[in-house]
Protein backbone atom coordinates (compact mmCIF):
# COMPACT_ATOMS: atom_id res chain seq x y z
CA UNK A 1 0.00 0.00 0.00
CA UNK A 2 1.19 3.63 -0.73
CA UNK A 3 -0.03 7.14 -0.26
CA UNK A 4 -0.59 9.26 -2.85
CA UNK A 5 -0.85 12.19 -1.04
CA UNK A 6 1.41 11.90 2.35
CA UNK A 7 1.60 15.71 2.41
CA UNK A 8 -1.80 15.62 4.49
CA UNK A 9 -0.02 13.69 7.11
CA UNK A 10 1.07 17.43 8.14
CA UNK A 11 -2.07 17.85 10.07
CA UNK A 12 -1.21 15.10 12.64
CA UNK A 13 1.33 17.47 14.26
CA UNK A 14 -1.02 20.22 15.46
CA UNK A 15 -3.38 16.94 16.89
CA UNK A 16 -0.27 15.37 18.75
CA UNK A 17 0.49 19.43 20.04
CA UNK A 18 -2.92 19.90 21.41
CA UNK A 19 -2.85 15.88 23.08
CA UNK A 20 -0.11 16.64 24.69
CA UNK A 21 -1.42 20.27 25.95
CA UNK A 22 -4.59 18.46 27.01
CA UNK A 23 -2.79 15.88 28.86
CA UNK A 24 0.38 16.99 30.60
CA UNK A 25 -1.30 21.36 30.91
CA UNK A 26 -5.47 20.64 31.72
CA UNK A 27 -5.26 17.37 33.21
CA UNK A 28 -4.99 19.48 36.98
CA UNK A 29 -8.06 21.33 35.86
CA UNK A 30 -9.78 18.33 34.41
CA UNK A 31 -8.76 15.16 37.10
CA UNK A 32 -8.63 15.69 40.78
CA UNK A 33 -5.08 13.58 42.04
CA UNK A 34 -6.15 12.67 45.38
CA UNK A 35 -8.72 14.03 47.98
CA UNK A 36 -8.42 13.86 51.48
CA UNK A 37 -10.83 12.13 53.64
CA UNK A 38 -11.37 11.27 57.30
CA UNK A 39 -12.62 7.77 57.22
CA UNK A 40 -11.98 5.33 54.72
CA UNK A 41 -15.46 3.86 54.39
CA UNK A 42 -17.43 7.49 53.49
CA UNK A 43 -14.76 7.12 50.36
CA UNK A 44 -15.62 3.54 49.50
CA UNK A 45 -19.39 4.57 49.13
CA UNK A 46 -18.92 7.27 47.28
CA UNK A 47 -16.92 5.50 44.36
CA UNK A 48 -19.65 3.77 42.51
CA UNK A 49 -19.53 3.06 38.44
CA UNK A 50 -20.82 5.18 36.62
CA UNK A 51 -21.52 3.75 33.10
CA UNK A 52 -22.30 6.99 31.08
CA UNK A 53 -19.32 9.17 32.50
CA UNK A 54 -17.07 6.03 31.25
CA UNK A 55 -19.28 6.47 27.32
CA UNK A 56 -18.35 9.49 27.38
CA UNK A 57 -14.50 9.39 27.95
CA UNK A 58 -14.58 6.85 25.28
CA UNK A 59 -16.38 8.76 23.10
CA UNK A 60 -14.44 11.88 23.19
CA UNK A 61 -11.38 9.44 22.26
CA UNK A 62 -13.68 8.39 19.26
CA UNK A 63 -13.35 11.49 17.92
CA UNK A 64 -9.71 11.87 17.93
CA UNK A 65 -9.91 8.44 16.20
CA UNK A 66 -12.20 9.15 13.74
CA UNK A 67 -9.49 12.58 12.84
CA UNK A 68 -6.72 10.11 12.23
CA UNK A 69 -9.12 8.24 9.79
CA UNK A 70 -9.96 11.56 8.17
CA UNK A 71 -6.29 12.28 7.90
CA UNK A 72 -5.27 8.83 6.27
CA UNK A 73 -8.74 9.04 3.64
CA UNK A 74 -6.60 12.92 2.82
CA UNK A 75 -3.66 11.32 2.20
CA UNK A 76 -5.63 8.70 0.03
CA UNK A 77 -3.79 5.70 0.52
CA UNK A 78 -3.91 3.23 -2.46
CA UNK A 79 -3.24 -0.59 -3.42
CA UNK A 80 -1.37 -1.61 -6.78
CA UNK A 81 -1.77 -4.26 -9.27
CA UNK A 82 1.79 -4.81 -11.17
CA UNK A 83 0.48 -5.72 -15.16
CA UNK A 84 3.29 -6.64 -17.55
CA UNK A 85 2.91 -6.08 -21.08
CA UNK A 86 5.78 -7.22 -23.84
CA UNK A 87 6.35 -4.96 -26.61
CA UNK A 88 8.18 -8.32 -28.98
CA UNK A 89 7.54 -11.94 -29.46
CA UNK A 90 8.54 -14.67 -27.76
CA UNK A 91 10.37 -18.50 -28.92
CA UNK A 92 7.62 -20.81 -30.30
CA UNK A 93 8.49 -24.51 -28.82
CA UNK A 94 7.61 -28.00 -29.06
CA UNK A 95 8.75 -30.58 -27.05
CA UNK A 96 8.49 -33.97 -28.82
CA UNK A 97 9.01 -36.70 -26.34
CA UNK A 98 9.07 -40.78 -27.22
CA UNK A 99 6.83 -42.50 -25.39
CA UNK A 100 8.34 -45.99 -26.88
CA UNK A 101 8.78 -49.01 -24.28
CA UNK A 102 12.23 -48.66 -24.04
CA UNK A 103 11.87 -45.59 -22.05
CA UNK A 104 10.90 -47.52 -19.11
CA UNK A 105 14.35 -48.42 -18.39
CA UNK A 106 15.56 -47.72 -14.86
CA UNK A 107 19.04 -46.81 -15.87
CA UNK A 108 18.72 -43.30 -14.90
CA UNK A 109 17.75 -44.07 -11.28
CA UNK A 110 15.60 -43.56 -9.02
CA UNK A 111 13.78 -42.27 -12.05
CA UNK A 112 12.96 -44.01 -15.32
CA UNK A 113 13.83 -42.99 -18.74
CA UNK A 114 10.49 -41.92 -19.19
CA UNK A 115 9.82 -39.91 -15.50
CA UNK A 116 13.54 -38.22 -15.61
CA UNK A 117 12.09 -36.94 -19.04
CA UNK A 118 8.79 -35.96 -18.01
CA UNK A 119 10.22 -34.25 -14.86
CA UNK A 120 13.01 -32.07 -16.97
CA UNK A 121 10.28 -30.93 -19.55
CA UNK A 122 8.11 -29.57 -16.90
CA UNK A 123 11.69 -27.37 -15.45
CA UNK A 124 12.39 -26.33 -18.70
CA UNK A 125 8.60 -25.25 -19.43
CA UNK A 126 8.47 -23.27 -16.52
CA UNK A 127 11.50 -21.36 -17.48
CA UNK A 128 9.60 -20.20 -20.30
CA UNK A 129 7.49 -17.70 -19.17
CA UNK A 130 6.79 -15.71 -22.41
CA UNK A 131 7.18 -18.53 -25.09
CA UNK A 132 4.60 -20.62 -26.66
CA UNK A 133 5.29 -24.39 -25.79
CA UNK A 134 3.70 -27.49 -27.22
CA UNK A 135 3.80 -31.09 -26.83
CA UNK A 136 4.06 -33.94 -29.43
CA UNK A 137 4.71 -37.32 -28.04
CA UNK A 138 5.32 -40.24 -30.03
CA UNK A 139 6.45 -43.95 -30.77
CA UNK A 140 5.38 -46.16 -33.48
CA UNK A 141 3.12 -43.41 -34.49
CA UNK A 142 3.67 -39.64 -33.28
CA UNK A 143 0.25 -36.94 -32.52
CA UNK A 144 -0.01 -33.80 -31.18
CA UNK A 145 -0.54 -33.59 -27.20
CA UNK A 146 -0.93 -30.20 -26.68
CA UNK A 147 -1.20 -27.24 -29.12
CA UNK A 148 1.48 -23.83 -28.92
CA UNK A 149 0.23 -22.30 -25.67
CA UNK A 150 1.49 -19.96 -23.05
CA UNK A 151 -1.12 -21.99 -19.96
CA UNK A 152 2.26 -23.62 -18.79
CA UNK A 153 0.46 -25.02 -15.73
CA UNK A 154 -2.11 -26.50 -18.28
CA UNK A 155 1.08 -27.88 -20.35
CA UNK A 156 2.60 -29.43 -17.42
CA UNK A 157 -0.48 -31.30 -16.11
CA UNK A 158 -0.25 -32.47 -20.11
CA UNK A 159 3.17 -33.63 -19.75
CA UNK A 160 2.80 -35.24 -16.46
CA UNK A 161 -0.46 -37.64 -17.64
CA UNK A 162 2.02 -38.78 -20.59
CA UNK A 163 2.37 -42.67 -20.12
CA UNK A 164 4.59 -45.32 -21.79
CA UNK A 165 2.83 -47.04 -24.91
CA UNK A 166 -0.07 -43.71 -24.89
CA UNK A 167 0.28 -43.83 -29.09
CA UNK A 168 -0.84 -47.11 -28.84
CA UNK A 169 1.81 -48.32 -30.90
CA UNK A 170 5.75 -49.59 -30.06
CA UNK A 171 8.66 -48.43 -31.62
CA UNK A 172 10.44 -45.10 -32.77
CA UNK A 173 9.05 -42.64 -35.37
CA UNK A 174 11.77 -40.12 -34.98
CA UNK A 175 11.07 -38.95 -38.46
CA UNK A 176 6.98 -38.80 -37.76
CA UNK A 177 7.67 -36.97 -34.33
CA UNK A 178 9.83 -34.24 -36.27
CA UNK A 179 6.98 -33.85 -39.25
CA UNK A 180 4.20 -33.29 -36.42
CA UNK A 181 6.12 -30.43 -34.84
CA UNK A 182 7.00 -29.04 -37.96
CA UNK A 183 2.99 -28.98 -39.02
CA UNK A 184 2.63 -26.89 -35.68
CA UNK A 185 5.04 -24.77 -36.15
CA UNK A 186 5.44 -24.12 -39.65
CA UNK A 187 2.82 -21.27 -39.83
CA UNK A 188 3.98 -19.38 -36.76
CA UNK A 189 5.12 -15.84 -37.59
CA UNK A 190 7.62 -15.63 -34.64
CA UNK A 191 11.34 -14.86 -35.72
CA UNK A 192 12.54 -18.06 -33.47
CA UNK A 193 10.85 -22.01 -33.85
CA UNK A 194 12.63 -24.79 -32.00
CA UNK A 195 12.15 -28.51 -31.85
CA UNK A 196 13.42 -30.52 -29.09
CA UNK A 197 13.70 -34.33 -29.65
CA UNK A 198 14.10 -36.51 -26.97
CA UNK A 199 14.34 -39.95 -27.61
CA UNK A 200 16.37 -43.41 -26.75
CA UNK A 201 16.09 -45.18 -30.00
CA UNK A 202 16.70 -45.54 -33.54
CA UNK A 203 14.33 -44.40 -35.91
CA UNK A 204 12.30 -47.76 -36.73
CA UNK A 205 8.63 -46.62 -37.80
CA UNK A 206 7.10 -44.23 -39.76
CA UNK A 207 6.45 -43.21 -43.43
CA UNK A 208 9.43 -40.68 -43.31
CA UNK A 209 12.72 -40.54 -42.43
CA UNK A 210 14.21 -38.27 -39.88
CA UNK A 211 16.73 -36.87 -42.07
CA UNK A 212 14.06 -36.11 -45.26
CA UNK A 213 11.88 -34.27 -42.20
CA UNK A 214 14.81 -32.49 -41.03
CA UNK A 215 15.71 -30.77 -44.05
CA UNK A 216 12.09 -29.84 -43.91
CA UNK A 217 12.38 -28.41 -41.09
CA UNK A 218 14.85 -26.53 -42.01
CA UNK A 219 13.00 -24.71 -45.01
CA UNK A 220 10.94 -23.21 -42.62
CA UNK A 221 13.60 -21.74 -40.54
CA UNK A 222 13.10 -24.56 -37.67
CA UNK A 223 15.59 -25.52 -35.43
CA UNK A 224 16.12 -29.29 -33.91
CA UNK A 225 17.60 -29.79 -30.97
CA UNK A 226 18.00 -33.72 -30.48
CA UNK A 227 18.36 -35.26 -27.01
CA UNK A 228 19.64 -39.07 -27.04
CA UNK A 229 18.54 -40.79 -23.98
CA UNK A 230 20.19 -43.40 -22.26
CA UNK A 231 23.47 -44.75 -20.31
CA UNK A 232 26.24 -45.67 -22.18
CA UNK A 233 26.54 -48.95 -19.82
CA UNK A 234 23.09 -50.11 -21.22
CA UNK A 235 19.53 -50.41 -20.56
CA UNK A 236 17.92 -51.41 -16.97
CA UNK A 237 15.06 -53.53 -17.55
CA UNK A 238 12.83 -55.86 -14.44
CA UNK A 239 11.26 -59.17 -15.80
CA UNK A 240 9.81 -61.75 -14.40
CA UNK A 241 11.74 -64.97 -13.28
CA UNK A 242 10.07 -68.14 -12.66
CA UNK A 243 12.54 -69.02 -10.33
CA UNK A 244 14.21 -65.86 -8.76
CA UNK A 245 10.72 -63.60 -9.12
CA UNK A 246 11.43 -59.95 -10.33
CA UNK A 247 14.49 -59.00 -11.36
CA UNK A 248 16.67 -56.25 -12.89
CA UNK A 249 18.57 -57.20 -16.18
CA UNK A 250 20.83 -55.01 -18.07
CA UNK A 251 20.87 -54.67 -22.13
CA UNK A 252 24.54 -53.52 -23.34
CA UNK A 253 22.82 -52.92 -26.41
CA UNK A 254 23.08 -49.35 -27.27
CA UNK A 255 20.02 -48.51 -29.80
CA UNK A 256 20.46 -44.91 -30.25
CA UNK A 257 21.81 -43.59 -33.91
CA UNK A 258 23.79 -40.98 -32.84
CA UNK A 259 25.37 -40.24 -35.89
CA UNK A 260 21.82 -39.49 -37.41
CA UNK A 261 20.74 -37.39 -34.35
CA UNK A 262 23.51 -35.28 -34.81
CA UNK A 263 22.62 -35.10 -38.51
CA UNK A 264 19.06 -33.98 -38.23
CA UNK A 265 20.65 -31.57 -35.59
CA UNK A 266 23.13 -30.05 -37.40
CA UNK A 267 20.75 -29.80 -41.05
CA UNK A 268 18.65 -27.49 -38.87
CA UNK A 269 21.28 -25.44 -37.16
CA UNK A 270 20.81 -27.27 -33.29
CA UNK A 271 22.46 -29.28 -31.83
CA UNK A 272 23.05 -33.09 -30.20
CA UNK A 273 23.22 -33.78 -26.92
CA UNK A 274 23.43 -37.17 -25.05
CA UNK A 275 21.56 -37.83 -22.06
CA UNK A 276 23.27 -40.78 -19.54
CA UNK A 277 21.88 -40.08 -16.12
CA UNK A 278 19.26 -37.58 -14.41
CA UNK A 279 21.34 -35.13 -13.64
CA UNK A 280 23.12 -34.31 -17.21
CA UNK A 281 19.82 -34.56 -18.28
CA UNK A 282 18.86 -31.41 -16.29
CA UNK A 283 21.98 -30.12 -17.54
CA UNK A 284 20.98 -30.33 -20.84
CA UNK A 285 18.03 -28.39 -20.84
CA UNK A 286 19.03 -25.65 -18.81
CA UNK A 287 21.98 -25.36 -21.70
CA UNK A 288 19.08 -25.18 -23.89
CA UNK A 289 17.53 -22.72 -22.39
CA UNK A 290 20.42 -20.53 -22.15
CA UNK A 291 21.17 -21.26 -25.45
CA UNK A 292 17.38 -20.00 -27.03
CA UNK A 293 16.68 -16.79 -25.14
CA UNK A 294 14.02 -15.12 -25.78
CA UNK A 295 14.62 -11.14 -26.62
CA UNK A 296 11.52 -9.62 -24.56
CA UNK A 297 11.54 -5.95 -23.55
CA UNK A 298 9.19 -6.24 -20.52
CA UNK A 299 7.24 -3.37 -19.54
CA UNK A 300 5.78 -3.00 -15.92
CA UNK A 301 2.57 -1.00 -15.10
CA UNK A 302 1.01 -0.89 -11.73
CA UNK A 303 -2.78 -0.21 -11.33
CA UNK A 304 -3.47 1.41 -8.30
CA UNK A 305 -6.93 0.82 -6.33
CA UNK A 306 -7.83 3.68 -3.94
CA UNK A 307 -8.42 3.00 -0.74
CA UNK A 308 -9.67 6.24 0.92
CA UNK A 309 -13.24 5.90 1.15
CA UNK A 310 -12.94 2.85 3.66
CA UNK A 311 -11.23 5.34 6.13
CA UNK A 312 -13.89 7.71 5.25
CA UNK A 313 -16.61 5.87 5.47
CA UNK A 314 -14.82 4.70 9.18
CA UNK A 315 -14.33 8.27 9.77
CA UNK A 316 -17.97 9.28 9.78
CA UNK A 317 -19.34 6.66 10.87
CA UNK A 318 -17.73 7.36 14.66
CA UNK A 319 -18.37 11.13 14.13
CA UNK A 320 -22.10 10.28 13.34
CA UNK A 321 -21.92 7.62 16.43
CA UNK A 322 -20.72 10.20 18.79
CA UNK A 323 -22.87 12.80 17.99
CA UNK A 324 -25.88 10.67 18.20
CA UNK A 325 -25.15 9.28 21.66
CA UNK A 326 -23.91 13.26 23.18
CA UNK A 327 -27.52 14.47 21.97
CA UNK A 328 -29.22 11.26 23.38
CA UNK A 329 -27.94 9.02 26.16
CA UNK A 330 -24.77 11.20 27.49
CA UNK A 331 -26.99 14.43 26.37
CA UNK A 332 -27.22 15.84 29.93
CA UNK A 333 -23.24 15.14 30.99
CA UNK A 334 -21.04 17.73 30.67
Amino acid sequence: MRFASPIFFIIFLPILIFAYFYINVFKTKLFKTHVDFSRVKFLQELVTFNLKEHLYKLLQLLKYVALIFAVIALARPQEGKVFEETNDQGIDIIMALDTSSSMSSLDFKPLNRMEAAKKVTCDFIKERKYDRVGLVIFSGLAFTQCPLTTDKTSLIEFVKDINIGDTGLDGTAVGSAIMTSVNRLKDSKVKSKIIIVVTDGNNNMGEIDPITASKIAQSYNIKIYTIGVGSLEGAIYQIKDPFFGVREVRSTQDAINEDALKEIAVTTGGKYFRAQDTKSFENIMQHINKLEKSEIKVIQHTLYNELYKYFLIISLCLLIMTVILENTYLRKLP
